[in-house]
């Protein structure tokens, strides 16, 4: 369905309301009606845009997943130094739970549950991740800062380590000690721990 400019605006205001409702609820728990109280219009009106809660769900995924890349890339342009875009990442990494808090959830939690487009949503989103990982280590190993065998290897290697280190801080620390484990944390993925 092709939509004018105005109903493409009221579909993105039913998509940023619903993400609170998301947000609060959780997809499981979440209603029609709540999506369409949060927005101001009557359910009938939310099911114009959407087919159903699910198409909704998987509208406010794809937005914060799309905000969620934007942001990264954006982060990652804002330095030439490898190592710093390597810490940027996990830094941004850490506060997607708060931000994107249902893009998040549906990527940590995917189940056999999920719906199809949240799997191949999670595929893309694996393979973006060990892309861009590949790529800020292969313009570090040009630029010196870095002397690695195997990009691909590395790569998986750091992402496997970044996700346990997201599981461990995630809850317990605020940013500025956050900011000083993860320099410490990075120090021995970079430098490994044997006396050179």
């Amino acid at each position: 369905m092709k939509l004018s400019v105005k109903r493409k605006k009221e579909r993105e205001r039913i998509i940023q309301n619903a993400r609170q409702v998301f947000k609060k609820f959780g997809s499981k728990k979440a209603t029609m009606n709540d999506i369409a109280e949060a927005s101001g219009k009557a359910k009938s009106s939310v099911y114009y845009y959407f087919k159903s809660k699910d198409d909704v769900y998987n509208a406010v995924i794809y937005n914060e997943a799309k905000k969620y890349r934007e942001k990264v890339l954006q982060t990652i342009k804002e330095t030439e130094n490898p190592e710093l875009q390597l810490k940027s990442y996990i830094l941004i990494r850490l506060q997607t739970d708060k931000i994107y808090s249902n893009f998040y959830y549906a990527m940590t939690h995917l189940s056999k549950l999920s719906s199809p487009f949240i799997q191949r949503l999670k595929k893309i989103y694996d393979n973006e991740e060990l892309r861009i990982f590949s790529n800020i280590l292969k313009k570090g190993i040009e630029k010196g800062y870095f002397d690695i065998y195997d990009i691909k290897y590395a790569a998986v290697g750091i992402v496997t380590a970044m996700r346990g280190i997201e599981t461990m801080l995630l809850h317990k620390y605020e940013k500025p000690e956050v900011e000083n484990k993860i320099d410490n944390i990075l120090k021995i993925i970079l430098y490994g721990i044997v006396k050179r």
